[in-house]
């Protein structure tokens, strides 16, 4: 004959054990989903931070390196291009050619928007791009006649979510002597900026100093660094940097 136990449950302490033990694995699988949560909130909000600054770099960089130009007929406007108006130093007034100011958080420029034949520097021509208020600001056009970052109709790029901490322009300038690279007067074969007879223009040759009469090309390169920060969110940042080629080499007859 079989004797049958009364069952008598579960004790205060055992209870109390197993309700410990559940709560600590309730806590941890709440960290861990809280954890997830917020690491693909911050991956979300880097991406679009990047996103936007990604966006704002690509409008700097095609737009400044199409400084400078000043004709697609060369042909019929070879004045222009030996004296390109969108390269001078003073034009009606103002500034064409590429200059940076505020502490190199300001580039102005200039190029041949409208296409004129032959062209002339309007108001709408003279560019620029600058850093105000943690904003990112296209100027879009300037009828003074003094040339700076203060002068000019300016618009904000940036989006309201997004602030701008840092904007640098930096501008490298790589003389070419072309004089020294079509003559040769010794007639050996080599022209007289080439010291090693390479047919390249080397770094310490000739070809890489303007001399006074020397007809001169500057190649120039810009820097751009772009800092910026989301406006609810301070500790999601992001830095990225570019470098433009300008595509129109600034000619000149004599060098300065």
């Amino acid at each position: 004959m079989l004797k049958h136990t009364q069952q008598k449950g579960l004790s205060l302490i055992e209870l109390m054990i197993g309700l410990l033990v559940g709560t600590i694995i309730a806590g941890g699988a709440i960290s861990v989903f809280t954890n997830s949560i917020e690491s693909g909130t911050d991956n979300t909000e880097l991406a679009r931070l990047n996103q936007d600054m990604r966006a704002m770099m690509d409008i700097m960089t095609r737009d400044i390196r199409r400084a400078g130009y000043a004709t697609d007929n060369p042909a019929a406007n070879q004045a222009a291009l030996q004296n390109n108006p969108f390269q001078d130093s003073i034009t009606a007034g103002a500034t064409t050619d590429i200059a940076i100011y505020n502490a190199d958080s300001c580039i102005v420029y200039s190029y041949n928007r409208n296409s004129d034949s032959p062209p002339v520097v309007d108001s709408n021509e003279r560019l620029g791009f600058r850093l105000a208020n943690n904003q990112l600001q296209i100027r879009t056009d300037n009828a003074s006649t003094n040339e700076n970052c203060d002068d000019g109709n300016w618009q904000t790029v940036t989006e309201p979510k997004v602030e701008i901490t840092t904007l640098t322009f930096a501008l490298a300038e790589s003389p070419l002597d072309i004089t020294s690279m079509i003559t040769d007067t010794d007639t050996n074969g080599i022209m007289d900026g080439d010291d090693n007879g390479n047919g390249s223009c080397d770094s310490g040759e000739v070809c890489n100093t303007c001399n006074s009469g020397d007809q001169c090309l500057y190649i120039r390169d810009i820097t751009i660094t772009l800092t910026g920060r989301l406006a609810d969110d301070n500790n999601v940042t992001q830095t990225i940097t570019e470098e433009v080629r300008v595509r129109n080499d600034k000619y000149l007859a004599v060098a300065p």
